[in-house]
This record gives structure tokens, sequence and C-alpha cells, in this order.
């Protein structure tokens, strides 16, 4: 679809879950999808180590539950019932056993979540590499389109969401996987404390996706970039 309208620019937005959401146990541990029966296209390494792109799978199934568990324990839940497959087993049952079952009174057991998002495990460090082969895709296609490729890093109210200052860990990581393909980054998060503007104007209360506001500072901050570059443009 993107081709088809011939671009010249073409902006990869890139917020802080896209990480776990590039690698399909992620996915299965924090959305439901089941891993290894995905309804979209999924990166996969093979048994050489490469990566490949597999089809959608057209039984694509979600992991079966029973009950109406809350999200943190709902997490778990999924972990265990993954470990049982020889294939997952030895990476989860590492998490699982730094995060014994200590339950709080509301149900949630957010150690288990801390653990999966901490980038320095082994789970995170694979989701960091199909995230470089994402982009990877991304500008190998954007290319062949004779367009340039650009990464703007999107800023929420909602934490899981926020990539914040130089000071962030996920976002050096970004910038760094960035910076080795060349890719410009653009961060709203910089762009709003150059304006002195407050994040939480530009985000629907309780949600934390970007209101028609925040739509517009973004527009605004690529607005920004392209008068420093407007070479991209073209004539």
């Amino acid at each position: 679809y993107a081709r088809s309208l011939r671009p010249k620019l073409v902006v990869l937005v890139f917020v802080r879950n896209d990480f776990m959401d590039n690698h399909k146990l992620f996915k299965g541990l924090i959305r439901g999808w089941d891993p290894d029966r995905f309804p979209y296209v999924v990166a996969e390494k093979t048994a050489a180590g490469a990566f490949a792109l597999r089809p959608p799978d057209s039984a694509w199934r979600m992991l079966s539950i029973p009950g109406e568990p809350r999200y943190f324990r709902l997490v778990r839940l999924r972990a265990e019932l993954l470990a049982q497959r020889p294939r997952y087993q030895s990476v989860l049952e590492a998490y699982l056993s730094r995060a014994p079952e200590s339950l709080s009174a509301d149900g949630h057991d957010r150690k288990l979540n801390e653990l999966l998002q901490d980038p320095a495990l082994p789970l995170f460090g694979e989701a960091v590499e199909f995230t470089a082969f994402a982009l990877d895709e991304f500008q190998r296609r954007v290319a062949d389109a004779g367009a340039s490729l650009w990464l703007l890093l999107a800023a929420s109210a909602k934490w899981w969401s926020q990539l914040g200052d130089a000071s962030d860990p996920l976002r050096v990581l970004v910038e760094a996987l960035a910076e080795a393909r060349g890719i410009p980054v653009v961060s709203l998060h910089d762009y709003l404390v150059r304006q002195d503007r407050k994040l939480r104007d530009g985000t629907f209360p309780y949600d934390g996706h970007w209101n028609p506001t925040g739509h517009q500072w973004v527009a605004e901050a690529l607005l920004e970039r392209l008068r420093q570059r407007p070479e991209v443009c073209g004539a």
C-alpha cells in the first residue's frame, strides 16, 4: 500500500513494547497468541541461526487459559503453559525459577513481568535481535522503493510505551540499532522538552495513545527535522 503512494520518506514509529512485539514468544506471553500458530507474518530463527519470515498460519489460535485471571497472573499462567513445550522449556523455566510465585493481595505476580522486560536477560536479548532484523527488512524495502527511512521514537504518558530521555536503556538500544544502519532518529520526547509542552496534554487520559493534539505534535516534530534536511523531499 505504501509503495503505491511512491513516497520519498517513510517514517517508522517505534514504541517501547515493539521490542517484545517483534518476538513471537513474547507475543504469546504478553498478548496471548500461540507462538506456533500466528495469524500474521512472524520472524523466526532457522536451525542455522539465520532470520526468516514465516507466513500467517490459517489455523492460528490463542493460548487457552481457564477462568479470567488478571493480567500479571495471566502472563505467569501463559509462561507455565508454554514451558511445557520442549522448544520453550529451557528459556522460560529460567525465568519462572527466578520468580517463584508470590502473589500480591490483588492476585498480581509482578516479579515475572519485570524479569521478562529486563534488557539484560536472554529473552529480551533475542527480542532486540528480532528488532534489528525488522529494521533491516524495513530499510531494504524502503530503499527498493527509492525512499528514505526515518525512525520516530514515540512518547506516551504510559510507562510501557514512553521512550524518554537519553538515559532510558531501551532508547539507548533502539538508537544504537538505528545508528548502526544509518537511520535518522526523531525523538518526540526531545521535541516536547524543547517546546516546554506536557506529554499528558497530548494523550488520552486512560489510554496513553496520542489524542489529536499529540498527532499534531508528531507532525511538528517531523517538520522541524525536515526543515533541517530538505533534501529528503527532493526538489
